[in-house]
């Protein structure tokens, strides 16, 4: 504080110890003015407040990522929520340039003015974006800002990612509609979609010129994702009858006119671009292979490097990951081995072990209406009985319940498996666990309990409340490194065991190894086929013997892979380094140490990058045996 400063506030401090509650006269009123200007001089903005317009600028080139967070237009800027993202040639390279001004802008920004808090929330957001920015450098080709907004994506269009599968997901299940102007808005997108679809083809066009062309099953499947999209009539399509339910909910004038002109926009926008992707992806299937992996793309060994730092936050190399997978599938099979042989099942390797238990009738819900509401009454069961144990193991818990939704038959059979949304940032909606019921019998009984707890308590949802903050930037939020994010909700089913969740439960326990032992397996086939020429069949066998999953379920993971190369490697090397941190903090604090405290520093500032979360963690212990000694020489 400035000399001038001091002697102002010392004068005022003065002058209203002379005149204790008295009515102020014209001379404190003269010295309370001065003492505001000189205040709001000094004054040191927020880092949230820096990052409000950078934070337009993001949402400028990802409309839709604003849609998915629930971003009230005056903070995500003017008319965002009207449009949809440019994926033309043009476009792409915009984003690209734009986001490294953000880059640049966020390291001019002077840390040593912003809390300890904040300082964590920037490093963090600069990390995450020059990794996002890696594949960009790395290849002309692909898309940036992809999935979730922060994803690359090697192919602009898949059975998974991309405007044709975004677009009804958050037009249907996010974008709220309870006034005129949003209903407005929601029929400008509609209007907007065959242009955006335009820009999509062209960018399409130019990777294939580039070379880059999916693998055949991956257009054979987006196809038929597509098709699904074509099967109803306009005024039952789900991007109408939704949007009827918003307007009917919340009373909006004129809502039949309203619901009138979405049928018609499905029918004369959204049917047309639909079908016009379908054209484009019939006319590139012709020139696809059968490979699967990004060996075979153009720089397409840097480029996987270059995602294995952007989604799994790790300098290894393809062949140590792979070795570690093999090494971790060994252990967790071990393991497998002795439980499965205490509940019967002695002969055979234990992926066919698991085999026979998947067929077991009595672990397979019917796939009937009965049958999927059974699971879904497990699956609260399920999250009552862990919510009941968190307060022993967590300070911080979350302030919201979790949503479980099931997958609109519309969108189930492009939907893998399961996922977790955070809720929306003006509270209108909860943080949801959406379940596909497209194929039951990929969903065994012993597999749900695991599941429900990655998803939820204390996997996903608890870390994504705890992280989440009325202070800091939305775009530590929507920058979240993956490896963390994947490796918590990993680690939560461990630690869901040691809460006792499992116990007198072997059959639901064998579920949850099974369950690491999936993503051990990640490890080994998601650099098969990307760094060791593995083809699809390959790893789809593999996953089959070692795991004794679903052909089904094991084909869709698979497949999976291919399109988000690297992404499937942040959940075990994110565990890892968890559990590595837990045991230094075990063994440096001994009796002293808590896992509620470590529980809680761990999540206190969201999904960091591995790197950062482990000096954070670091300095935490540090401080946590300095405060120990100090302790410790007082008694």
């Amino acid at each position: 504080m400035s000399n001038p400063m001091k002697r102002i506030i010392n004068a005022l401090m003065l002058a209203m110890l002379a005149t204790g509650c008295s009515d102020p006269n014209p001379t404190q009123t003269n010295q309370t003015a001065e003492q505001a200007k000189a205040e709001k001089a000094v004054q040191v903005l927020s880092l949230k407040q820096q990052l409000a317009p950078i934070t337009q600028r993001y949402f400028a080139l990802r409309p839709e990522i604003a849609t998915y967070y629930g971003v009230a237009e005056d903070e995500a800027g003017k008319d965002v929520l009207s449009k949809l993202t440019d994926y033309s040639p043009s476009g792409e390279n915009h984003r690209r340039k734009a986001l490294k001004a953000i880059l640049t802008e966020l390291n001019a920004i002077d840390a040593s003015q912003l809390s300890a808090s904040e300082q964590v929330s920037l490093g963090s957001i600069k990390s995450e974006i020059a990794g996002a920015l890696l594949p960009a450098e790395t290849v002309a080709y692909g898309t940036m800002l992809g999935e979730y907004g922060v994803w690359f994506l090697p192919y602009v269009v898949n059975h998974l990612s991309g405007l044709h599968v975004e677009f009804p997901g958050y037009m249907e299940d996010k974008f709220a509609v309870t006034t005129p102007e949003q209903a407005k808005a929601y029929l400008n997108r509609l209007t907007m979609y065959p242009a955006a679809m335009g820009t999509v083809i062209d960018k399409l066009d130019q990777d294939v010129q580039m070379g880059v062309i999916p693998p055949d099953f991956i257009i054979d499947k987006t196809i038929a994702v597509l098709q699904q999209q074509l099967v109803h009539h306009a005024n039952e399509h789900p991007l109408v009858s939704s949007f009827k339910a918003k307007l009917t909910a919340a009373q909006v004038p004129e809502s039949e006119a309203l619901v009138n002109s979405a049928a018609e926009l499905v029918e004369t926008k959204y049917y047309p671009a639909t079908r016009q992707l379908i054209s484009a992806l019939q006319a590139v299937r012709l020139k696809a292979t059968h490979v699967a992996g990004l060996g075979h793309q153009p720089q397409g060994a840097k480029l996987y490097k270059a995602m294995i730092k952007h989604l799994a936050n790790s300098e290894m190399t393809p062949d140590e990951i792979h070795q570690l997978g093999l090494d971790e599938v060994a252990r967790i099979t071990t393991e497998m081995d002795v439980l499965l042989k205490q509940v019967g099942y002695r002969k055979g390797t234990v992926g066919e072990r698991m085999q026979r238990l998947l067929k077991d009738p009595k672990y397979i819900y019917p796939n009937t209406a009965e049958g999927k509401q059974q699971l879904m009454t497990d699956i609260h069961g399920y999250l009552t009985k862990v919510n009941a144990k968190l307060p022993l193991w967590f300070g911080l818990l979350p302030n919201q319940e979790v949503a479980v939704e099931a997958v609109p038959d519309s969108r189930a059979a492009a939907t893998s498996g399961a996922f977790y949304d955070a809720p929306s940032q003006d509270g209108s909606r909860k943080g949801t666990f959406w379940i596909s019921l497209y194929d039951m019998a990929a969903l065994p009984s012993y597999s749900l309990q695991t599941l429900t707890y990655h998803e939820t308590n204390p996997g996903h949802h608890l870390q994504t409340l705890i992280g989440l903050s009325d202070t800091l930037p939305l775009l530590s939020t929507i920058f979240y490194s993956n490896a963390a994010g994947e490796g918590w909700a990993l680690y939560a089913e461990r630690l869901a065991a040691e809460m006792g969740m499992y116990q007198d439960n072997p059959i639901n326990d064998l579920g949850r190894l099974q369950s690491e032992l999936h993503r051990a397996v990640r490890l080994v086939v998601d650099t098969g086929m990307h760094a060791k020429d593995w083809s699809r069949e390959k790893a789809i066998d593999y996953a089959v013997a070692t795991e004794g999953i679903h052909l089904s379920e094991a084909t869709g993971e698979i497949e999976r892979y291919v399109v988000w190369p690297g992404q499937a490697l942040g959940y075990k090397l994110g565990e890892l380094k968890i559990i590595e941190l837990r045991t230094k903090a075990k063994k440096a604090l001994g009796d002293k140490f808590d896992i509620k405290v470590f529980h809680d520093r761990l999540l206190e500032n969201g999904a960091l990058p591995l790197d950062l979360l482990e000096q954070k963690m670091d300095l935490w212990l540090e401080s946590a045996k300095a405060a120990n000694a100090a302790a410790e020489t007082k008694v």
